[in-house]
């Protein structure tokens, strides 16, 4: 799964996030408003919409088949109270709503949530809405979680996506197609890779390491992820990813 994240320019500046001036007098919009494309390959994907939408984050809305062009399509995402996913697919032959969804299209992707999406074929999934700022909270139940960082930021999970409360056992499994799951254990006690040597070795490392990264120990042993990417994080007790983030950061 390969992502680009357009914010009008790049995400970073102000201007960047939607933040332009709207009169002579430099007035600015408190809202940053922006798409992120999402390039999904045949097969199982793990996404993610890190924007608010208008009209709300409703699969029938973010994703809409009323043009038949996500027919085969399959979306689950997962509940942990349950253990079970909720699922529907896309199917203009048979779908009785009109955005082509068979169910009804009414799983909600907000900021923070992740998904398996299923694509028979290669392409584009474009979501637009509003960036989320200030404190973004993702709660993480004890057990599998399948979630995503509440802002639309490639990085590490630890030092640029603002997750630091980890506890002892916790883990997070990356998904890349191709390439499979990477997966790493937060092990304070015993580790020796990543931020302050706080994680066991990852197996089945894939991410691309950062261009100008010189900590190799760094890169490799703290979780990478991508914009509009979700992933699995298994809490060995519940606690609160918190994401503190302002378009002028």
């Amino acid at each position: 799964m390969r992502t680009k994240t357009l914010v009008l320019t790049a995400l970073g500046s102000m201007s960047a996030l939607g933040l332009m001036a709207q009169t002579s007098t430099n007035v600015y919009s408190l809202n940053a408003v922006g798409y992120i494309n999402v390039s999904v390959v045949p097969g199982f994907n793990l996404i993610s919409d890190q924007l608010w939408a208008s009209g709300g984050n409703y699969v029938s809305n973010i994703l809409n088949d009323a043009s038949a062009a996500l027919d085969g399509a399959e979306l689950f995402t997962f509940q942990p109270s349950t253990g079970h996913f909720a699922y529907d697919y896309a199917s203009s032959a048979t779908s009785p709503f009109v955005n082509n969804w068979e169910y009804g299209g009414t799983n909600v992707l907000n900021p923070g949530t992740g998904a398996w999406f299923y694509s028979p074929v290669a392409t584009n999934l474009t979501f637009v809405g509003t960036v989320p700022q200030g404190t973004n909270t993702v709660p993480l139940s004890s057990g599998f979680n399948l979630v995503s960082s509440p802002v639309p930021q490639t990085g590490d999970l630890v030092l640029t996506l603002g997750l630091t409360n980890e506890t002892q056992g916790d883990e997070v499994f990356v998904y890349n197609n191709p390439g499979g799951y990477s997966s790493y254990v937060f092990d304070p006690n015993n580790g020796e890779y990543g931020y302050g040597l706080n994680w066991d070795k990852p197996q089945g490392f894939t991410s691309p390491i950062p261009s100008g990264t010189s900590n190799t120990t760094e890169v490799y042993g703290d979780p990478y992820v991508a914009v509009g990417q979700g992933f699995w994080y298994f809490a060995s007790t519940a606690i609160n990813y918190t994401r503190v983030f302002s378009v002028n950061d």
